[in-house]
């Protein structure tokens, strides 16, 4: 986890879960004291893994905000309710994948918490990076498919005689698979279509 935003109307406890989370998870950490404060904050260009909003805010009551991050943004959200609302509250948050932490709690229970939002926050990103890397080979597959396609259907060529046509052209022009499949596309369109 890299970056924080603490979201709190009370200066006190802001400092507090900034402390902490600055010593226990060397991350970034930025403070907010309003709703509209927090969404301008979001709304720029830095990615923010977790939000974390003690309740309850000057300018709202948090829970919409808590919706907002939860629909609007990839951060994971955490927001921390007097006990007493805490049943009322969680129903709500749970339909958006909010975590929800009553107050009071102790650094150790809170540390167990932000540990597994951070694991988790982990786990999602690779989980996003592996889909990325299949996402480009699906797509180097689909451009070489469609350059034999084209080699076939304008050249006369079998499927074999396609991919060994386009192997032999990267390998003499030393350039990428994809790239020869780019150019046999270009080319084949400029000659035929």
């Amino acid at each position: 986890m890299e970056n924080v935003l603490i979201i709190s109307g009370s200066k006190t406890a802001a400092d507090t879960l900034s402390s902490f989370i600055k010593e226990n998870f060397r991350c970034n950490v930025k403070t907010a004291e309003t709703a509209s404060q927090a969404k301008g904050i979001l709304s720029g260009n830095m990615a923010w893994e977790l939000v974390m909003i003690n309740l309850p805010l000057a300018d709202e009551k948090g829970l919409g905000l808590a919706e907002f991050i939860s629909e609007e943004t990839s951060s994971a959200c955490m927001i921390f309710v007097k006990s007493e609302m805490y049943e009322k509250i969680a129903d709500m948050a749970d339909r958006y994948s909010i975590i929800t932490v009553s107050k009071p709690f102790g650094k150790q229970m809170l540390y167990q918490i932000v540990k597994a939002v951070d694991t988790a926050i982990k786990r999602s990103w690779s989980l996003y990076e592996e889909t990325v890397k299949l996402e480009r080979k699906i797509d180097e597959i689909r451009l070489i498919d469609k350059a034999k396609f084209r080699l076939m259907q304008y050249r006369g060529m079998t499927e074999e005689e396609a991919h060994s046509y386009l192997e032999q052209y990267a390998m003499k022009k030393r350039i990428k698979k994809t790239l020869a499949a780019s150019e046999m596309i270009d080319r084949i369109n400029e000659q035929y279509l």
